[in-house]
């Protein structure tokens, strides 16, 4: 399937989404989406998108009125609370699984390319199109290259500091950011990785030319 017609679908389908009231309709889209996370080839990120979802659930799930289900000190889960805290999480893993589903078999970078080309005509109005997805579709490619950097300097942080506590952790995490912020704006090109994860700034002068 072309990436414009994955797009649409998901447009579609995320629209859909606003339509899901009931807690039958939700848990069945919960499950769904549960089941895409739990694929083959999906599973990448399950810790950040579990600790999100349960973050959405647990942000929704007080300060409702309706019939007390549960009650502790000032805190309480009522029937509406707990449809909407389900509702609410139910939407965001749809949207979540929906994103895995349109970027598996399709880039980023095509999907970038297919996005510019919907909106291409907002520049006729002096939107800066072009611009903003050069800059998207150069950022998508330097987060692998900054993701490795920030692990090897962690890395070698961790190994030469004597300390080995979460203060020494948050310490060397925090002298690591501004250096390798300034590395990222100075130099982009080291951190670009091609499309075998090989760093295109370490290729010799021989790779260089057969590219």
């Amino acid at each position: 399937m072309r990436a414009s017609s994955k797009i649409l679908l998901y447009i579609a389908f995320s629209a859909s989404l606003f339509w899901v009231e009931g807690k039958t309709a939700a848990l069945w889209l919960l499950t769904s989406s549960l089941a895409v996370f739990l694929a083959p080839g999906m599973k990448r990120g399950m810790i950040p998108i579990s600790l999100f979802l349960l973050t959405t659930f647990l942000g929704n799930l007080f300060f409702h009125p309706g019939r007390v289900l549960i009650e502790a000190g000032p805190l309480s889960i009522t029937d509406e609370s707990l449809r909407t805290a389900i509702v609410r999480t139910a939407r965001v893993s749809g949207l979540i699984a929906g994103a895995k589903l349109l970027t598996r078999g399709t880039s980023v970078e095509e999907i970038l390319e297919t996005l510019k080309r919907f909106f291409l005509p907002l520049e006729r109005i002096r939107v800066p199109v072009r611009e903003f997805f050069e800059t998207a579709t150069l950022t998508f490619r330097l987060l692998p290259g900054i993701r490795a950097k920030a692990v090897k300097s962690y890395r070698e942080g961790i190994s030469s500091t004597t300390g080995n506590g979460p203060l020494d952790r948050i310490r060397i995490v925090a002298t690591l950011m501004l250096p390798l912020m300034i590395n990222t704006i100075r130099s982009p090109e080291e951190l670009l990785y091609d499309d075998e994860g090989v760093p295109e700034a370490g290729l010799g002068e021989g790779d260089q030319r057969s590219r």
